[in-house]
């Protein structure tokens, strides 16, 4: 007898997260979603299998946790992957674009942070934090660092609410190109509160080294983006 492949089994919490999906669709944004132990006795499994479905389903964004309750998700903002700044590409398809400051830091670059930054260890740096929103939604912590010799006084007069890569620009610097790493990460309790979101919501890291066109790092950026809220698109051409 020819021999066939082994079939995929399916799992009851994704039997489940199927009925609920299309119990989504009958639904609109902001909607509630039926509690747990009203789904788990709809579709006579338990508690912990319809959690997991759930979970998924958060991940996936399709639902969202607001207070004790679930309702229907807005679907995800949907980025680019582009050498500039992610909020101007936001305003750009039409969204509006928050950002709140957390807060500037004068740091001395480590070892690792100054060889990207191709300065000497111990050399300042300038830290900037700020929580980035998207139509109110908080979705992203953004973490930027900067040579200070290069970006003297920039703290002082750069409005936290407007483009750091305008502002950047508005210097002379032009951005040329940019080494970036996307993996998967788990927020910390610091930064799962900042982003008004559950401890287990998997997250995009993006880590970025930005250089001018004459190869020179202008910036280190640690951009945290909400799973649940966010992906991204890139382009690739031959």
């Amino acid at each position: 007898m020819k021999a066939t492949a082994a079939q995929p089994r399916v799992l009851k919490h994704q039997v489940v997260r199927a009925h609920v999906e299309s119990l989504l669709d009958t639904l609109t944004e902001g909607d509630p979603v039926p509690a747990e132990r009203e789904l788990a006795t709809r579709f006579d499994v338990s508690r912990e299998t319809v959690r997991a479905a759930l979970r998924e389903l958060l991940v996936a964004g399709r639902i969202e946790r607001r207070g004790r309750g679930t309702v229907v998700a807005r679907p995800k903002v949907v980025q680019p992957l582009i050498l500039g700044s992610y909020t101007e590409a936001a305003l750009a398809a039409g969204l509006s674009v928050g950002r709140e400051l957390v807060g500037w830091r004068n740091l001395s670059a480590d070892e690792a942070l100054a060889a990207d930054l191709a300065l000497e260890p111990g050399a300042p740096v300038l830290e900037l934090e700020r929580v980035l929103l998207v139509d109110g939604v908080r979705v992203g912590l953004e973490r930027t660092r900067l040579p200070t010799e290069r970006f003297a006084g920039l703290d002082e007069h750069f409005d936290h609410t407007s483009s750091l890569y305008a502002a950047i620009r508005s210097r002379g610097i032009e951005f040329a190109r940019a080494v970036e790493r996307i993996e998967a990460a788990m927020p910390d309790a610091r930064e799962a509160a900042l982003l008004d979101a559950d401890p287990r919501t998997p997250m995009l890291l993006l880590s970025r080294v930005s250089y001018d066109r004459d190869g020179i790092p202008i910036e280190h950026r640690r951009s945290l983006y909400r799973g649940d809220r966010m992906a991204f698109v890139a382009t690739v051409a031959s």
